[in-house]
């Protein structure tokens, strides 16, 4: 997102991924290349005038900040947060409040009164992120090989749908393992969310599961379900009616996203990230 100073003209792009866990101080190359067709039109001045909101994956990390920040471009400022930060920003006005993010992964951040900051989950896949795309996604796959090694695949549903995705065959399947990231493992939870809404039982079954994780992930924040929470990320909507009841219950409606959020931090009405260690 994109702002000059006075208001008078903006615009949104779609660029990425620009995660640190997975690229790095390469992400500039993602962001600049976004931003280079619109700087080129002379509606903005050079990056130099700029003041740069960023809310990226992976900014917890010491060593990735670090790296990404040396190799920033020459920049009036730089705010660099976790984007579970400007998701709490976004979705509380800038106030404290907690979210669960939900999309290719899962993380869980509270934002206290006095700016301190609490973050849970997050610790990327296949070892954490439950609840996530890819966590559904991995799901999906191992369930769908053990009904293929039964030698039984029905005709439809989930397991059928896995495996017609990732082969067909054996040799299929393997090379599809082979290269497969997150990022590739969370393309199967549109799949998985799809046929639930179909009333599929392997699907529900995992969306439910889901619900559980993040209703989990936001215990983990705040264990008296006190302070205003939102589900925010891709998969926020698609697995809404699958939460435990009292998490539904406690759940409310962002009031804007993570771009909102990063705004803040470009403008400077909110405070630099301070999340415990």
């Amino acid at each position: 997102r994109i702002r000059v100073a006075n208001g008078a003209w903006s615009a949104d792009l779609a660029a990425g991924p620009t995660s640190l866990t997975l690229a790095g101080p390469a992400a500039w190359t993602v962001i600049q290349d976004a931003l280079a067709g619109i700087v080129g039109e002379g509606r903005l001045g050079p990056l130099e005038d700029a003041h740069f909101g960023l809310g990226l994956a992976g900014a917890d990390a010491a060593e990735l900040r670090a790296a990404f920040l040396a190799a920033a471009p020459n920049a009036a400022a730089i705010s660099l947060a976790t984007d579970a930060y400007t998701s709490v920003l976004g979705a509380h006005g800038g106030a404290p409040g907690a979210v669960v993010a939900v999309g290719t992964g899962a993380v869980g951040y509270r934002l206290f009164p006095g700016g301190a900051a609490k973050l849970v989950g997050g610790w990327g896949f296949p070892v954490g992120d439950e609840g996530s795309g890819a966590w559904l996604g991995r799901r999906a796959l191992a369930q769908a090989l053990r009904v293929l090694d039964a030698g039984d695949v029905p005709p439809q549903g989930l397991p059928q749908a896995v495996l017609a995705h990732c082969g067909p065959g054996r040799d299929a399947i393997l090379a599809w393992l082979k290269g497969a990231t997150s990022t590739r493992y969370a393309e199967l939870a549109h799949m998985v969310m799809t046929l639930a809404a179909a009333s599929d039982p392997a699907a529900v079954a995992l969306a439910l599961a889901a619900g559980f994780e993040i209703d989990r992930l936001a215990l983990a924040l705040d264990p008296g379900r006190e302070a205003p929470l939102s589900i925010v990320g891709g998969l926020a909507e698609p697995l809404s009616p699958y939460l435990p009841e009292e998490l539904a219950q406690w759940v409310q409606a962002p009031k804007g996203t993570a771009l909102d959020g990063a705004m803040l931090l470009a403008r400077g009405d909110a405070p630099p990230e301070q999340l415990a260690t």
